[in-house]
């Protein structure tokens, strides 16, 4: 079944969530990910950099086998864009 972040609903006015990105990412680590779909966004997993802020894992569209850290507000973008 499909997930959807709050941060995809805060974005784009969607109905429900299934997770918090942002109360995942307070409970991690400097370099640490924790792998979670967000469906709406396409996001594959939250982690915190080496510097402490929220990087989020996306598909690379070039080469589908990798993943590429965005921002929050550039998975955003990526998405309306699409």
């Amino acid at each position: 079944m499909a997930e959807f972040s709050k941060q995809y609903r805060d974005a784009f006015n969607f109905d429900w969530h299934d997770f918090d990105y942002e109360e995942i990412f307070e409970k991690l680590e400097n370099n640490q990910a924790y792998p979670i779909i967000c469906e709406g966004l396409g996001t594959l997993a939250v982690a915190k950099s080496d510097e402490g802020k929220m990087l989020l894992a996306v598909q690379s569209e070039d080469q589908p086998d990798m993943i590429i850290w965005k921002t929050l507000e550039d998975a955003i973008e990526l998405v309306r864009n699409s």
